[in-house]
């Protein structure tokens, strides 16, 4: 007997053939070179609008997880079918009294009507694309350096990741190669953050960054003067410095003490209010909400209450399955792959890709300093890999 949830089953009506073909045309559209034309019972036929090339490749849709793979693709070859032409042409010379305007008709009708339904079925396809939104990733492809992402590729971290793109894809397609097999996921398919193991000691030394000195002076003189505007000035300070939150409650009052003794003496005659202040918005105010947000998204939610959680096995889900946790990645693998991407950022010409790839740089970056975000990684492998 087959089993599903009342979500996987609605899942598997949802996805039905009838209303499937739009949800795989519409993950295709998100690729650079690609739409769909015709999709059948397991194949598709695909378009490289860059080439102009038809494919017909297998798939498959699993409704249970929602995920589409797309493999075996093989180039398809349109030839001109002139028989009936051929035969129309023999009858002309044959007749002496054959009409070179019946003549000009059968070509219209057997030649040229062909190439008109091609380019029917073609313009159909690509009015379903929206090309303001799609990202030209050709462009990054032919400026990845191949050679170093053979000897990324050697590194643990990296193969780890480039497999798990597999086993956990991405929610886009990038675009084909017309080799590989496509894998795409209609959800999210990394939902934790991992707390990488320098990332508390990392915390701990934030007193010695200016722009969170500078920051922390701002939001304790506020405190001082105005508790209502110092508490938002302090849960901005947690939003831009969120590692904070890895700290229990002893190291997070020696941070802000070794902070408020290397401030300035306006903030210092104030360090013993000031740390009972900021104990109190941790206790009173919804500051406690941030960190169990914010340390829920990283996956640590049995430190928020500080009780070991015995009722599971460590990476064992509710129903009994041992969850596939992403790897962590250290911060000197988190600047490997930085560098390959600011190698491309530099060099691409394109505004909406080079910002893009800042984009993307930037979270790398927060990754050295907060932990591994798997969907991050995961993207950044994914462009270097195209």
């Amino acid at each position: 007997m087959a089993e599903f949830t009342l979500k996987q089953f609605e899942n598997l009506n949802l996805y039905s053939n009838d209303s499937l073909q739009k949800v795989i045309s519409s993950l295709v559209n998100t690729s650079s070179n690609a739409v769909l034309i015709n999709m059948f019972e397991d194949s598709l036929i695909l378009l490289d609008h860059e080439e102009g090339q038809f494919y017909i490749a297998d798939y498959n849709f699993d409704p249970k997880v929602l995920r589409l793979k797309i493999e075996n693709f093989e180039p398809v070859e349109l030839k001109h079918e002139t028989d009936e032409f051929k035969e129309k042409i023999y009858e002309f010379f044959d007749d002496e009294d054959g009409s070179a305007i019946d003549l000009a008709d059968s070509y219209k009708e057997h030649v040229l009507d062909q190439e008109r339904y091609i380019n029917d079925l073609i313009n159909e396809s690509m009015s379903t694309k929206d090309f303001s939104e799609v990202i030209d990733y050709s462009k990054i492809k032919n400026l990845i350096d191949e050679d170093a992402i053979e000897e990324l590729r050697k590194e643990k971290f990296f193969e780890s990741y480039e497999k798990r793109l597999s086993t956990h894809p991405l929610t886009e397609i990038k675009m084909f190669d017309w080799k590989r097999p496509i894998e795409v996921s209609l959800v999210e398919t990394e939902a934790r953050k991992i707390v990488n193991a320098t990332a508390v000691e990392k915390a701990t030394d934030l007193w010695k960054r200016a722009d969170f000195k500078e920051a922390f002076e701002d939001a304790s003189e506020t405190l001082i003067e105005d508790v209502e505007e110092g508490t938002e000035k302090f849960k901005s300070l947690l939003e831009d410095f969120p590692q904070i939150f890895y700290l229990d409650s002893a190291d997070r009052k020696t941070l802000f003490g070794k902070t408020i003794l290397s401030s300035k003496k306006e903030v210092r005659e104030e360090m013993s209010i000031l740390l009972k202040g900021i104990d109190l918005l941790f206790e009173q105010f919804d500051l406690s909400e941030m960190k169990e947000s914010y340390l829920a998204e990283a996956g640590e939610e049995d430190d928020i209450s500080g009780e070991e959680d015995t009722s599971k096995e460590d990476g064992e889900k509710e129903d009994g399955e041992k969850e596939d946790k992403a790897p962590e990645v250290e911060p000197i693998d988190m600047k490997k792959i930085s560098s390959e991407l600011k190698k491309i950022a530099e060099k691409v010409e394109d505004e909406d890709i080079k910002n893009k790839l800042e984009k993307l740089i930037e979270r790398i970056g927060k990754g050295e300093e907060e932990g591994t975000r798997p969907d991050v990684v995961k993207e950044a492998i994914s462009i270097l890999t195209l």
